[in-house]
């Protein structure tokens, strides 16, 4: 028989505190009594959904990646062209912009903290396959445009420079940055490549 607690919806409500607490008060200064608060569960519940913290933080990351997939299948059903595609990536943090400037990009903030942890704790593999995704989709855009050669170090460097900026906006409580740093990768972007989109 299910125990009382024992459904989709408080696993549901625990994640969704624990992403937002870690997000706004970092990995390490949340604690799962803290998360259990906010979702307004009993801490023992907690541990029948989630036994530890760092487990709590592998459902955050694939519940992360899990959203980036989503927002790579829009992109690409939104746009036929992947330098539309590519556009999309780079001006996606100003859907956030009062959170990107506040707290800083929340994948980035997460994958830096959980490669910081005892590597016996086994989180940093786990914090950069967030990153890893974005790369790997943006690699992806640049081979359809037809750069076979340098598709990952273009890709690698297009999320280098987008999380780049979202740190320095972090850093210098600057929306303005924001805004000027992306529009500045828009445009060289679009520069670089344009020649190169495939034509409909």
């Amino acid at each position: 028989m299910l125990k009382p607690y024992d459904s989709a919806s408080k696993r549901k409500e625990l994640l969704r505190a624990a992403t937002d607490l870690f997000y706004r008060r970092s990995f390490r200064g949340t604690s799962l009594a803290d998360v259990a608060s906010q979702a307004g569960i009993p801490l023992g519940n907690v541990h029948y959904y989630f036994p530890s913290k760092q487990a709590l933080a592998k459902a955050v990351v694939a519940a992360y990646r899990a959203s980036m997939l989503d927002a790579f299948k829009d992109w690409e059903a939104a746009y036929e062209q992947p330098l539309l595609r590519l556009k999309a990536l780079v001006t996606s943090p100003l859907q956030a912009a009062d959170d990107v400037v506040r707290w800083g990009c929340p994948q980035g903030s997460l994958c830096q903290e959980l490669e910081k942890l005892d590597p016996a704790v086994g989180q940093g593999t786990l914090g950069s396959s967030m990153l890893e995704s974005w790369v790997a989709w943006a690699e992806a855009q640049f081979r359809l445009l037809g750069c076979e050669n340098d598709s990952r170090s273009r890709a690698i460097q297009l999320v280098a420079g987008i999380q780049g900026t979202m740190l320095l906006a972090h850093a210098l409580h600057s929306s303005e940055v924001l805004r000027e740093g992306l529009a500045r990768m828009e445009s060289a972007l679009l520069s670089e490549l344009r020649d190169s989109t495939p034509r409909s």
